[in-house]
């Protein structure tokens, strides 16, 4: 069924829009705290530290949004989230976008702040892709990857200069989010077919699968401000980062036409005034909402 669904006004055009936010699980929320505010800059925008709910949420930008869950017995981080077990991603890889003029800068800054890094050319020596590789405390790899704001490829928002503390690297937003799929063929016919992501292109080497998030698929790399999700399944990638597990990553889409996609595909889900909220079979969270006009 899933392989025979298509979008019903334009089976080519994908209903993903853009990436809107991700949730990290953390086991010490005052610890994550300081280390996105100080190390990525970000403000806070909600702070939630008793003991009977700890949460805190940042703004990246003005359309994104990352947030830190501490898990409590038998409380729900999110009440909305909690009939389908949501919980925040462990161990999960994801990218940042930066002016790759900053690349140099960011390299001290980290220096600065004791952290460790690694830098991997993506590209070629004629048109290098040089990117920066380190890990937060709670083991989730973060990447650092140049975006050409002239770049004709337009995602539905535009990168943008943020301001952020002098101490701080100066990302522009998030760029992409990598999980893992222990059944991958099963994840590369149903997220296509139940959600309607834009399927890339597949590594040749190994089970590593890219789409796009906007309306078709295009080519990643070579500075573009498309943001991503990579799916693969259970490995150990580039600087040594693993993909990430019971994540719960939040995309701006056409919500009506995701919401017929995985009603037909039988998914566990809700959906309600804020958005919609499907449980993927592999425990990942997808929470899909319009874009604010």
């Amino acid at each position: 069924m899933l392989a025979a669904m298509t979008n019903a006004s334009n089976p080519a055009v994908s209903p993903i829009l853009d990436l809107a936010g991700l949730t990290l699980e953390v086991n010490n929320l005052a610890r994550g705290v300081r280390f996105y505010e100080q190390v990525l800059g970000l403000n806070l925008l909600e702070a939630n530290t008793d003991l009977e709910r700890q949460v805190a949420t940042f703004r990246v930008n003005d359309h994104q949004t990352l947030s830190l869950w501490q898990p409590v017995t038998r409380v729900a981080s999110d009440a909305r989230l909690a009939p389908l077990r949501a919980r925040g991603a462990s161990h999960l890889h994801y990218a940042w976008q930066i002016v790759p003029e900053e690349l140099e800068r960011c390299k001290a800054l980290l220096g600065a702040h004791n952290l460790t890094w690694q830098e991997i050319n993506l590209g070629t020596e004629d048109a290098p892709d040089r990117t920066l590789y380190f890990f937060d405390p709670f083991g989730n790899g973060l990447e650092l990857r140049g975006v050409n704001l002239n770049d004709p490829r337009r995602p539905h928002f535009l990168p943008a200069p943020q301001h952020r503390p002098a101490h701080a690297l100066p990302v522009l937003g998030l760029r992409e989010v990598a999980l893992a799929f222990g059944d991958y063929p099963a994840m590369k016919t149903r997220l296509p077919a139940a959600y309607g992501f834009a399927f890339a292109k597949e590594q040749p080497d190994r089970d590593f699968a890219q789409f796009t998030l906007g309306p078709q698929p295009e080519p990643d790399g070579d500075g573009t401000p498309r943001r991503w999700l990579y799916a693969w399944d259970p490995q150990v990638g580039l600087a040594e980062m693993l993909g990430g597990d019971h994540a719960l990553v939040r995309f701006y889409a056409d919500v009506g036409e995701v919401a017929r996609r995985i009603e037909q595909a039988g998914l566990e889900h809700l959906h309600d005034g804020l958005g919609l909220a499907v449980r993927d079979p592999e425990g990942h969270v997808f929470e899909f909402v319009k874009p604010p006009r």
